[in-house]
């Protein structure tokens, strides 16, 4: 088998006519995303994907450097992605060039799963079948009232928690503490209740917000600190009861460890759509064993991240994510919804998922 092409494109799923969640994101490089294509000389194909963040840049990287290196070679050669990463990363950069690999290497692995018959989650060890999530519904153009409803209907059809975003539309942390408390009550005493505050807090706000939501038990508060700055987030987990999460859209082993290490962090968040595919993903889950933390997906992207959770650990949940359904619809014509609380592995090879080309092309802003 050879790879014959490689096509990276950007999608907005808004130009194919989906509505996007309101006030999900900040900035303009919101529900974008890249798709990388691999074709074989079999008739195989691969699918990969990867985040917002310079998507231009991303696609452009894969459709000419990388395109040039990998076409003729086999895309099941065990040390293909090794030698990639060698040529054009030999310094651990991040940003595009780990986005690019994220992308490459995620499609590679659907190639080599559907050589093989089998799901992804089967390649990866299959541990589990399904993995319970928790719901990021707790969108910041809620009111209270509403912020309620949503969270106490996402625990009774049975999701393991509910994830809230904070430290958005220029809310003073004191609302923010306010509407944490109101769902708390609203789910009760015993479901997962995660703040995240996308990295958009100062030390000092961070730390009066988690002494003013103690009485809510947080699961955890996530990614509470610009930057993830390990040295203040040490001096944060040292000073509040609550654990902290992080990691979701970090980029090399180096950063993970910081988290880990340095800034006390409980709750490793990778994203295999970020962090360099599976294998880089599966790289900080093995390092999270061995300092005992918590591993829980985050950052959307939840049918790429479900094989990883459920090919290689036991327990865990992750993160199903309500503002990224418009990408899933745009990829495949329908969102992925949790069922009873769990979203369970595809029965079909490799992502198990079926791509539509007319939605994709619709979608496509970039070449």
């Amino acid at each position: 088998m050879r790879i014959t092409r490689i096509q990276a494109s950007v999608h907005r799923p808004r130009a194919a006519g989906e509505q996007e969640n309101k006030a999900t994101y900040a900035g303009t490089d919101g529900p974008v995303f890249v798709r990388c294509r691999v074709d074989t000389d079999d008739g195989n194909t691969g699918n990969g994907f990867t985040g917002r963040f310079l998507a231009a840049e991303v696609a452009h990287f894969l459709n000419h450097a990388v395109a040039e290196a990998v076409t003729g070679e086999d895309p099941l050669a065990p040390d293909l992605m090794a030698a990639i990463e060698r040529r054009f990363n030999p310094r651990a950069m991040t940003g595009v060039v780990v986005s690019a690999f994220s992308a490459l290497e995620i499609a590679l692995t659907d190639i080599q799963a559907k050589a093989d018959g089998k799901s992804i989650a089967a390649l990866l060890g299959g541990k589990r079948s399904r993995v319970p999530v928790h719901v990021t519904c707790g969108l910041p153009h809620l009111d209270i009232e509403a912020l309620q409803a949503t969270t106490a209907r996402a625990i009774k059809t049975g999701a393991a928690g509910v994830k809230i975003v904070i430290a958005a539309k220029d809310r003073h942390w004191q609302e923010d503490a306010e509407r944490i408390l109101a769902v708390r009550e609203a789910i009760g005493p015993d479901a997962d209740l995660i703040a995240d505050a996308n990295c958009g807090f100062d030390l000092a706000t961070a730390r009066n917000f988690a002494y003013a939501v103690s009485d809510a038990r947080l699961t955890w508060l996530e990614e509470p600190l610009r930057d993830n700055d390990p040295r203040q987030l040490a001096e944060l987990t040292g000073e509040i009861d609550c654990p902290v999460g992080a990691g979701q859209m970090e980029q090399s082993d180096y950063r993970f460890e910081q988290l880990i290490r340095q800034g006390g962090v409980s709750v490793i968040q990778p994203n295999a759509v970020f962090a360099g595919g599976f294998s880089k993903a599966l790289d900080v889950l093995r390092l999270a064993a061995r300092h005992n933390r918590e591993v829980c997906p985050a950052g959307g992207w939840d049918f790429v991240n479900l094989h990883l959770m459920a090919g290689s650990l036991e327990h865990g949940a992750m993160e199903h994510h309500e503002g990224h359904e418009s990408i899933i619809r745009c990829i495949s014509g329908s969102a992925t919804t949790p069922k009873d609380g769990y979203l369970t592995v595809p029965d079909a090879p490799g992502l198990g998922i079926e791509i539509d080309e007319k939605s994709l092309l619709k979608a496509k802003i970039y070449p």
